[in-house]
């Protein structure tokens, strides 16, 4: 299947969903000193997926230079934006904003590691000894990921570079063995068994080890035994985002699956939102359990409404400025 399909934009829309299930509430295991089994389950592979997803369509031996003006375009002017505005917001509702230097402000991290991915995947389809080369080089990135900081987002462009390359490569080539439904019913019990794993010993995860954002040094233990986990970690979230692409209804649903092409806006929205919910609401509302639940109920609506033809057209000017500014009209669906 080469060809963007309804089953790749509902898997975007069931991805983003879960992106913010995870930042508004279900990973409360990404906080300090809370853990919990469902968003330990959703951070094992919602990143993997969407890393995965941002390579399917990229194109091998694309032009350097042209790739570069476009990806300036369409990630690092939202990504300046956005990164503005989120620590404007952070200023207001937290007592002390953590910026120092190299530091990404939250969520805005992808922004970066994708525009680098785009880069180095112009080497693909070149020349065959680079692409021989390109897998072992790729894999030991993610080996040498831990031993540097985080900075600029250095350690997750090289942690989940071969997550890109297998959604660019090896995706196209098996989405149709993961539609056959022998297939789907083998994903539903990968999926079963990988959460029942996680539930089981949610109390012993450490779901930084999910996040690739924290050094060998920080997590404790040996570089070669940590860097060994993250090659596990990488290679069983990629599993995982695989079954539940399977799992994911191929048919057209109307509008529903068209707000799949408009993740970006769900995406880049919901931060400055999650800012002030994790900031100022969660507090709040921890010892108030019918206020947990309506706000995790209210995360499907709100996922769906940021990716609306109304709030596109409000938001195009940061999130796709570059077209804003070329074609004289909002966002059109």
């Amino acid at each position: 299947m080469t060809e963007r399909s309804a089953w790749h934009d509902n898997v975007r829309v069931v991805g983003i969903c879960l992106v913010v299930a995870g930042h508004w509430g279900l990973a409360r295991g990404f906080y300090p000193g809370v853990s919990d089994p469902s968003g330990d389950m959703i951070f094992l592979f919602h990143m993997p997926l969407f890393v995965m997803l941002s390579g399917r369509f990229v194109k091998p031996a694309a032009a350097p230079m042209l790739t570069f003006r476009k990806s300036w375009g369409s990630l690092i002017l939202p990504l300046v934006m956005f990164a503005a505005f989120n620590l404007s917001v952070l200023a207001l509702v937290a007592d002390r904003p953590r910026v120092t230097l190299g530091h990404v402000p939250f969520g805005l991290w992808f922004l970066v590691s994708l525009f680098f991915w785009r880069l180095l995947a112009t080497v693909v389809g070149r020349r065959r000894v680079v692409d021989w080369l390109l897998w072992p080089l790729a894999l030991l990135g993610v080996a040498v990921s831990g031993l540097i900081p985080n900075h600029y987002s250095i350690m997750r462009t090289l942690a989940f570079f071969p997550v890109f390359l297998f959604g660019m490569q090896i995706l196209p080539q098996i989405e149709t063995w993961l539609r056959r439904p022998w297939v789907r019913v083998s994903s539903g019990a990968v999926v079963a068994v990988a959460g029942s794993v996680v539930w089981a010993n949610a109390a012993r995860i450490q779901n930084v080890w999910f996040q690739h954002r924290l050094t060998y040094a920080e997590l404790g233990g040996s570089a070669t035994r940590s860097a060994g986990i993250r090659i596990l970690v990488l290679v069983i979230g990629v599993v995982v985002s695989c079954a539940v692409m399977s799992l994911v209804p191929e048919r057209r649903a109307g509008r529903l699956s068209e707000l799949g092409r408009y993740t970006l806006y769900a995406y880049l929205i919901h931060l400055p939102v999650t800012i002030v919910l994790n900031f100022w609401l969660s507090p709040r509302i921890e010892d108030r359990p019918a206020a947990r639940l309506a706000l995790l109920l209210a995360m499907v609506p709100f996922t769906l409404l940021a990716m609306s033809r109304p709030v596109r057209r409000l938001t195009e000017p940061m999130v796709e400025p570059v077209k804003f500014a070329t074609s004289g009209h909002p966002t059109s669906a």
